[in-house]
């Protein structure tokens, strides 16, 4: 073999051992969904939602839905509360809640009964970029939505429905199906990506990043104590599914279809200052809002346990993050988390 050809082979030998060594190699986990940072594709991409991993980058690229629920006696029980990746909870006027679910990688066939937006939401979910669906709100929440520059829809005969077996205004439902039809008669042309600010535990097999929060204590049962009684909730660690079972008012609280109770994986208290807007409902109640950009004290429940720390958000354009006393990030276990805004001098015990 001449000088030339043995140099030849042993660049393609050099080569080919390279091009192996590459393919050997375990890609970072990432939840940003982000184009130049997605893992390889046998990995697979993941929700940044819930840290779950879903078939197609497509169904993370989206725009997030963000649906608000009625939390009052006569709407429970609610549709699609179970099939939300992210449930807020947060408070309205004479003390009680309502929820603000969010959907991205789930599809659900009922959700509601949809009620309309208030001034906190804005802030709440601004940095999801969501389509924001409501039953419509007083002129100047609409007149508050539209200077924000969020896309939001409401009620209206073409992507709502009044269920007539149930009271008005208690009976207004819309679909993930519904809403994303929407999104394709306006054109659509968000592609992500979406940032939750949450840090998961690590699947089975992949390496933690950096040092993360250590537990404070255990905690099986959770009680929110808010104003308006009947919206007290509860929740039950169950070991066996490592879910926390919900219960509002004293009962469970179930799922109207399917009467399953939910059982949220990750429940967060998100102490926040609470103030009186210069609105006020129909019955003259003034209209609070909860102050969600700045920072706090959170409690975060995960896995029996329970986190003592801060959250923090910069502006209303970033993700909220959930720290321990360390500043270390607080890890969620993969699945749906319910997020409680509560008054700074709200009572919340656990054990």
């Amino acid at each position: 073999m001449t000088a030339a050809r043995t140099v030849l082979a042993m660049l393609f030998l050099v080569a080919l051992l390279s091009t192996s060594l590459a393919g050997c190699g375990k890609s970072r986990a990432v939840t940003t969904g982000d184009e130049s940072e997605r893992p390889a594709r046998d990995e697979g991409p993941v929700n940044p939602l819930t840290g779950e991993k879903v078939q197609s980058w497509d169904l993370v690229s989206r725009r997030p839905l963000a649906i608000k629920v009625e939390n009052e006696p006569p709407a429970r029980p609610q549709s699609g509360l179970l099939e939300a990746e992210l449930v807020y909870e947060e408070l309205v006027e004479g003390g009680a809640t309502r929820f603000i679910c969010i959907y991205l990688a789930h599809e659900c066939p009922v959700v509601g009964p949809v009620r309309s937006a208030r001034p906190s939401d804005i802030d709440i979910i601004y940095f999801l970029k969501p389509l924001l669906t409501c039953s419509g709100g007083s002129s100047q929440v609409i007149r508050m939505l539209e200077s924000s520059g969020i896309m939001y829809v409401t009620e209206d005969s073409s992507f709502f429905w009044r269920d007539r077996s149930r009271r008005m205004p208690h009976n207004l439902y819309t679909s993930t199906e519904l809403l994303r039809r929407y999104l394709a008669e306006k054109n659509d042309g968000f592609r992500g990506p979406v940032y939750s600010g949450f840090t998961f535990v690590p699947g089975e097999g992949e390496a933690e990043e950096g040092e993360s929060a250590h537990p404070s204590a255990s905690a099986n049962a959770i009680n929110v104590h808010y104003p308006d009684k009947s919206c007290n909730a509860s929740y039950s660690y169950d070991a066996a599914s490592d879910r926390y079972l919900r219960s509002t008012g004293g009962k469970a609280h179930t799922d109207l279809k399917t009467g399953r109770q939910l059982a949220p994986v990750n429940v967060i208290i998100q102490f926040v200052k609470v103030q009186n807007s210069s609105l006020r409902d129909a019955a003259g109640s003034p209209v609070p809002v909860s102050q969600v950009v700045g920072s706090g004290r959170c409690l975060v429940f995960s896995g029996g346990m329970v986190y003592v720390g801060n959250w923090r958000k910069g502006n209303r354009n970033s993700p909220t993050t959930f720290t321990d006393e360390e500043g270390r990030p607080i890890p969620l276990r993969p699945g749906q988390t319910w997020i409680h805004l509560v008054g700074e001098d709200f009572r919340v015990d656990y054990r």
